[in-house]
């Protein structure tokens, strides 16, 4: 029974997990610090997020702005802002809609690497138990009893 009780709370907090990451998404602009045109040179955006990313999550969305033409980056270390800029005005709805496809992104990439780092755990466990399991059948088996 308390076997059951564990993998019942194991798949329950597993799919929390998931549908928290699955449900990441631009929640809208940082109220704190709205764009504005005080810089003829360009105009900053940043975009609050529904909930902080993990750190891993952050890493791989900055990767993927690496080589896009405006610079856009989220701080791994608090995960809820994505800051980038743009020119013109007229960029930011193309620029949010590249952000909430690399969000999208992000978050398919993070739950399979979640998935694959739960089945490599799982695995290990498996190959542990079986290795304790043949170790056991061994010495049972040179058991002496004369």
């Amino acid at each position: 029974m308390e076997i059951i009780t564990s993998v019942v709370t194991v798949k329950h907090i597993w799919k929390k997990i998931v549908d928290k990451i699955d449900n990441l998404k631009i929640k809208g602009i940082d109220p704190d610090r709205p764009p504005n045109l005080d810089n003829n040179n360009y105009i900053d955006v940043i975009y609050e997020l529904t909930q902080q990313a993990p750190k891993d999550w952050c890493l791989n969305f900055n990767n993927f702005f690496s080589k896009e033409r405006h610079k856009t980056r989220i701080d791994p270390k608090q995960g809820l802002y994505i800051e980038t800029w743009v020119h013109d005005m007229n960029e930011i709805p193309n620029e949010l809609n590249l952000i909430k496809q690399k969000i999208k992104i992000c978050n398919e990439i993070y739950i399979k690497k979640l998935h694959e780092d739960a089945l490599l755990r799982e695995n290990a466990k498996t190959e542990k138990a079986s290795t304790e399991s043949r170790r056991l059948k061994n010495i049972i088996a040179n058991l002496n009893f004369d």
